[in-house]
This record gives C-alpha cells, sequence and structure tokens, in this order.
C-alpha cells in the first residue's frame, strides 16, 4: 500500500508540474458580445478571432487576425503568446506556428483578408483556390496594413 501512496504523489506531482509549465492558454471568447481591442466591434466569426496574452496575463481579443498585427504593433505589449483560430477547425493555435493565406477573396471582418491555418499544405490549397498567398508568422507581422479605407477606433 505504501508504494501506491508514493505512485500518487509522483503522478500528482508530475500533472503540477505540466500544468505550471503549459503556460497562458487561450482566452474565452463571448461570441457576440467581446468588442475586439483594436476596432471595438463585436467579435463574431471564431474564423477570424484573434487573441494574445500578456506576460503578465493580460488577454486582448480581436475580431480579425490584422487588427491584433496593428494593435501590437501601436502598443509594443509585452506577449506571451499569440493566438489564432484555425480557419478550418476553428482550433486555437499559436499563431507563430500558424501559416496565413492573404487574399482579398477572404472576407474577414475587418477587410484583412487574412486566414489562418495549423498545416502548411491545406493553407497552401487554400490560397491556390482562393488566389492567395502563403504568409509565416514573422512576414505577417511586417507587411500586415490596415486595408485601403479602414478606420480604426481606440
Amino acid at each position: 500500500m505504501r508504494w501506491s501512496v508514493r505512485l500518487l504523489v509522483l503522478l500528482w506531482l508530475g500533472v503540477a508540474a505540466c500544468t505550471r509549465a503549459s503556460g497562458p492558454r487561450p482566452p474565452d471568447i463571448a461570441y457576440g458580445k467581446d468588442p475586439c481591442a483594436e476596432c471595438g466591434m463585436i467579435i463574431s466569426d471564431p474564423r477570424f478571432a484573434a487573441a494574445y496574452v500578456t506576460r503578465d496575463g493580460q488577454a486582448r481579443l480581436f475580431d480579425d487576425i490584422g487588427d491584433m498585427v496593428v494593435y501590437h504593433r501601436k502598443h509594443s505589449e509585452d506577449v506571451a503568446v499569440f493566438y489564432v483560430h484555425d480557419y478550418e477547425t476553428r482550433a486555437w493555435i499559436d499563431a507563430t506556428h500558424a501559416f496565413f493565406v492573404s487574399s482579398p477573396r477572404v472576407h474577414s471582418p475587418m477587410g484583412y483578408g487574412l486566414a489562418a491555418f495549423s498545416d502548411r499544405s491545406r493553407a497552401e490549397a487554400f490560397a491556390r483556390e482562393h488566389g492567395g498567398e502563403v504568409k509565416d508568422w514573422a512576414r505577417l507581422l511586417q507587411e500586415t496594413q490596415p486595408p485601403h479605407g479602414a478606420h480604426s477606433h481606440p
């Protein structure tokens, strides 16, 4: 019986260590209620919703991937993790590992025309079908500009 108690204690310590090491988790978004931190519009489409969590635990929510990039550029917060939704599965993914399709035929909420994918081959197929270009996170951060005629609200 003594070995089973030790085993349970070791398992509990392992789970506790993994939980602490996992870091920030994607924030919950109340679709149809939560506003975008950049433009103030209500977040309603999970395919385009994005978020980041700062190192001090603050979550910022966005209705469009492009709004997240622009907001981050303006505010330069110390971000722990950037999150985007996979366009097809709607699962949260770390934006630094995502593949982004930029296409004028992608009708995102604020007109940036960006869709994220967790898999490069799915992103490439989508880009071929929608006349777009595949970009990684670093390139997206460098190149994303507000769409022509877009107005953001502080």
